[in-house]
């Protein structure tokens, strides 16, 4: 730990720009503050290329195809004190559409809304809550804030917000702690009548580094999915900087889902003993950012998602074998302005065998799918 921490302290030297943020979480700090209010608002525009048809299988930010879209319009209002802040952020888009399907009412339209009081001044200690953002892997749903245009697939299978009370304590000045009391997996109305909790270790490794650490218990039953059982998941990851031309992240994470009153499928023989079984998925991927100019800079990006039971998707074709996809891919950004972003990236999913075709075309499935978008991203 001692050496960790001084190769990166040592790296942090070489920086010299504003000290990296959480890309978990939607962006705090930009706005139009007037007095206690600041107000802000972000618009995402894009358009994809597949032959996949008209959506984009197994995503559900950016996923329409072969037409122009609107992906996100969020309206960003937080009230702060000395000892009260607030937050509400109604949202509309294809995003919302996808990724909130199965809220109710007029809650498929807030990605986030929030109250939270400090309980301690002499500490720092604030409790929120509400509709919150979520700490699970480095990005959220704001393409603006990402190093790539298009959402990655640990992001995509994760929660992007939670529903319930957030605790946070700060350990030391660079270090803060969190802990979540919540609905469950991205859940605003709850599905059963259990809670789950969550933890979140933030380190700020000097300007240019962070560590953060997640973890999440929860029972997962629905009617939906009456077999789920407890869900245990843990994500790490890095976020750095590197002089004025180099930004990177890291993301890894693994979880496992218990089932109960097991029932014999063909992606697992039944158990030895007892009615529980678990079963595990697992996530990787990296990306780097160099730029060239202060307005123009070229992204990558390389990943692996294994879910060989289909806990979080279920392949088009091929169900039996599991969802298994990796993806690649590179991204031009162009800053047109100081608040408006010009983006094409093209990006390659595939399975680990030509054997496994999940990804549809035209009139049949294959082994992999090309994608092309062009996305413009206006915010204040």
């Amino acid at each position: 730990m001692k050496f960790l921490s001084f190769l990166l302290l040592s790296l942090s030297v070489l920086a010299l720009r504003a000290q990296v943020v959480n890309t978990g979480f939607v962006d705090t700090a930009g706005g139009e503050h007037l007095g206690k209010i600041t107000l802000g608002a972000c618009v995402d525009v894009y358009a994809n290329s597949s032959g996949a048809g008209n959506t984009l299988p197994y995503m559900v930010s950016s996923a329409n195809n072969n037409t122009f879209a609107v992906n996100l319009a969020m309206l960003d209002i937080r009230y702060q004190t000395a000892g009260i802040r607030a937050r509400l952020v109604p949202a509309f888009g294809t995003y919302m559409n996808a990724n909130l399907a199965n809220e109710p009412g007029t809650l498929k339209n807030l990605l986030e809304a929030s109250v939270g009081v400090r309980l301690s001044k002499k500490h720092n200690l604030w409790m929120d809550a509400g509709i919150l953002g979520s700490p699970y892997t480095n990005e959220n749903p704001v393409s603006k804030d990402q190093i790539m245009y298009t959402r990655s697939l640990s992001a995509e299978n994760s929660p992007y917000y939670l529903s319930g009370v957030k605790l946070g304590l700060p350990l030391r000045k660079n270090v803060r702690f969190y802990t979540y009391i919540i609905n469950g997996w991205q859940q605003i109305q709850d599905n059963n009548a259990h809670l789950a909790l969550g933890t979140q270790l933030e380190w700020q490794v000097g300007k240019n580094h962070l560590i953060n650490w997640n973890t999440y218990i929860g029972n997962e039953e629905s009617q939906a999915q009456p077999q789920f059982d407890t869900r245990f998941f843990t994500d790490l990851y890095w976020i750095g900087r590197f002089g004025k031309k180099w930004d990177a992240s890291v993301c890894v994470y693994a979880g496992r889902q218990r089932y109960s009153n097991y029932r014999y499928d063909s992606l697992m023989p039944p158990p030895d003993h007892g009615s529980f079984r678990f079963k595990t998925w697992w996530n990787a991927n990296a990306q780097l950012k160099y730029a060239f100019t202060s307005k123009i800079s070229l992204s990558g990006r390389v990943e692996w998602f294994s879910d060989g039971y289909n806990i979080f998707q279920t392949p088009l074709y091929h169900a039996d074998k599991g969802y298994r996809t990796g993806s690649y891919g590179f991204c031009l950004n162009r800053k047109v302005e100081e608040h408006a972003l010009l983006r094409l990236e093209y990006r390659r999913f595939f399975t680990n065998s030509d054997a496994i075709s999940i990804y549809p075309f035209d009139l049949g499935y294959r082994d992999n799918l090309d994608v092309v978008s062009v996305a413009m991203c206006v915010w204040f």
